[in-house]
């Protein structure tokens, strides 16, 4: 993801010890840190290696990254060990491809949907993984005790992700949340903001399939060669999932315009999945310990802009045709108008 719509990042993994990089048969190269959209990986001569922090997840995506044949996408494809594995001791490795993440928003969201036919191709008719079912985790144990074993940085953002779509956001976000500490006032106030949001969601229609998760973060542009994605943010959506994030990311975080909306508008219940993309910022900023305060005024802008877009197509829709009156929440026709600070 862009820095400033995450978190402090811890302080970034140490290089990869020597051990490793002999594993991956780079041992003498010197480790130069790359930075976000490399996953914040340490560039050894020809190859990249990714600190993973689940063995099981980190294997099951650089398989998927070696399966997928996008057209017209390069995609960063993952190293084997000396002895033919993709984790070892806690890191993975991909060949490196040069570039830097630039602001070519469209070109972006094109290159994502061909990488997400990909992935529907190379899944084949193949389960959801179980790692992506971060809310059946969640529920399970807070029937176990109220509380969910302590979660990685990554887990906590698929947390906020499921509460996005959930029916009831809160049983997956208490859980997970120090109740105990009081919020920051830009923590609160995107409490406030989802909770007007919430009334905005209707059925999204469009299937589920395996998508990439952070577009913008993970794609890299060196001149006219083709863009590369260099890393791979699994999540289980609709396709148009990844273009609405990448839509409201850059929209709050870099620079883009509102015209961006309107250019993807489109895809299938494209305004329902912007809708669920900015709930899931939200969320996020609020649940995953050390999030920016200086990343809040783009977040709450974009989430003002989502909710009068979606908000006033509601209330023009007539009666009828999709929105009827009478099935409207008490006060969801002033919803944009009511918010203020959410």
């Amino acid at each position: 993801m862009i820095e400033n719509s995450v978190s402090n990042a811890p302080v970034p993994a140490a290089a990869p010890p020597a051990a490793i990089r002999a594993g991956f048969q780079v041992s003498q190269a010197t480790p130069v840190e790359l930075g976000g959209a490399w996953g914040d990986g340490w560039r050894c001569d020809r190859a990249v290696l990714v600190p993973s922090e689940d063995r099981a997840r980190a294997t099951w995506t650089a398989q998927m990254m070696d399966r997928v044949r996008p057209a017209g996408v390069s995609v960063a494809r993952p190293l084997r060990s000396t002895d033919g594995r993709y984790a070892v001791g806690g890191w993975t490795a991909r060949a490196f491809l040069s570039g830097h993440r630039a602001p070519r928003f469209d070109e972006t969201a094109a290159s994502v949907l061909r990488f997400n036919e990909a992935l529907d191709q190379a899944m084949q008719g193949e389960p959801r993984p179980a790692f992506l079912d971060m809310a059946a985790r969640v529920s399970r144990g807070a029937a176990a005790g109220g509380q969910v074993d302590t979660l990685s940085e990554t887990e906590l953002f698929a947390v906020a992700e499921a509460a996005a779509w959930a029916d009831d956001p809160t049983d997956l976000l208490m859980p997970v949340m120090d109740l105990g500490v009081v919020p920051r006032d830009d923590v609160a106030a995107a409490m406030e903001k989802a909770t007007g949001l919430m009334l905005l969601r209707e059925e999204v229609t469009a299937p589920d399939q395996l998508v990439h998760g952070d577009a913008l973060g993970c794609t890299v542009y060196d001149g006219y060669a083709d863009p590369a994605i260099v890393d791979f943010v699994p999540a289980w959506r609709p396709t148009g999932w990844s273009v609405a994030l990448l839509v409201v990311d850059a929209i709050a975080w870099a620079n883009a315009e509102d015209g961006l909306l309107d250019r993807w508008s489109h895809l299938q219940d494209f305004d329902q999945l912007l809708l669920r993309a900015v709930l899931f910022r939200l969320f996020a900023h609020a649940a995953v310990p050390g999030t920016l305060p200086q990343a809040w005024p783009g977040l709450s802008r974009v989430s003002d802009v989502i909710s009068a877009r979606v908000g006033g197509v509601r209330r023009a829709a007539p009666v009828g045709d999709g929105a009827p009156e009478s099935d409207a929440e008490p006060g969801t026709a002033d919803l944009p108008g009511d918010e203020g600070d959410h």
